[in-house]
């Protein structure tokens, strides 16, 4: 194992370091990147990178495994949910960046470009900020590549997920997640969700760190992983759920669960206690996340639904 602290080479980075640790096996083998905390209150992903520098023994590993535990640092001081602080931008959905652009635009080309570039595999883990609960499910992005987009998908289905989402090739066309940037590249990656309110719990923790075990199981550089427990549920578009009223929301639905066009998930009412509309789902299908906080602007969302193919 080798810790250190990495810079990279781009201005708008200059004088940030990040703690970082390699694993490297006793026999060859793929190489595969793990970060977390592009979100730094999603506490159980972070926790689960902890556990895996914990867990790997280079003695049983076939070729190397990179760990960057927390990517969003100038986050951590202000617990800042979603945004880098230096540019109010979300490193999320940066990717794959520019080498010439802002702090979390740089940051993000760096991540792929230099750290990951040779790696056979990116795992990106979220979940579960101050203000959300959000369901086990993993993102595979798709590029209409019938090879490529199933190598994905298997990847994806490492996690022991209720749901995984098949991102279309159109999300290629725009900023976006790490497996999005990575697709660009025609390279393999895993994104994956699980989490609440920004608290350390075992179901999620173990979410994470057992689907990067089997990642690894799968990519030949460990023997075993724990087995899964379920088969997901695919869907093949990423519904995001506005508020219609400032107010105070008052949520009928939980994460992972299944709700039909037109049904009531949450409703808005003012604090005399007033109804001011509701939200009602656009589409049939399943909720990936929801807020938990009852104070809301109009137009910020407060859901994430994901609909099931045709």
């Amino acid at each position: 194992m080798q810790r250190s602290e990495i810079s990279f080479p781009y201005p708008a980075l200059a004088g940030w370091r990040w703690p970082a640790v390699v694993f490297t096996g006793r026999r060859p083998g793929p190489k595969l990147a793990v970060i977390a905390g592009i979100h730094v209150n999603e506490t159980s992903s972070i926790e689960a990178v902890i556990r895996l520098q914990r867990l790997i023994r280079p003695e049983d590993l076939s070729g190397e495994i990179r760990i960057i535990p927390v990517v969003n640092l100038p986050a951590v001081p202000h617990r800042s949910q979603y945004i880098c602080p230096i540019d109010g931008k979300n490193i999320n959905f940066s990717f794959p960046g520019r080498p010439d652009g802002t702090f979390s635009e740089q940051l993000a080309w760096a991540l792929l470009d230099d750290w990951a570039r040779d790696a056979d595999c990116f795992i990106d883990l979220h979940g579960g900020d101050l203000c959300e609960n959000v369901a086990h499910f993993t993102v595979a992005q798709q590029i209409g590549d019938e090879a490529f987009d199933r190598r994905n998908v298997e990847i994806a289905a490492c996690f022991d997920a209720e749901l995984i989402v098949r991102l279309a090739p159109s999300h290629l066309e725009k900023p976006g997640r790490s497996c999005t940037g990575r697709a660009t590249r025609r390279q393999h990656a895993a994104f994956a969700e699980a989490g609440r309110i920004g608290i350390i719990e075992e179901r999620n923790v173990e979410f994470h760190l057992n689907g990067v075990l089997r990642v690894a199981q799968l990519l030949g550089m460990i023997t075993s992983a724990p087995p899964k427990s379920r088969a997901p549920v695919f869907v093949d578009e990423y519904l995001w759920i506005p508020a219609p009223h400032d107010g105070f929301y008052r949520y009928h639905v939980n994460p992972g669960q299944k709700v039909e066009q037109g049904q009531v998930l949450a409703v808005a009412e003012n604090t005399y206690g007033d109804r001011l509309g509701d939200v009602r789902a656009p589409v049939s299908g399943y909720i990936l996340w929801s807020l938990t906080h009852a104070f809301v602007m109009k137009d910020s969302f407060v859901m994430g639904l994901g609909k099931p193919a045709a």
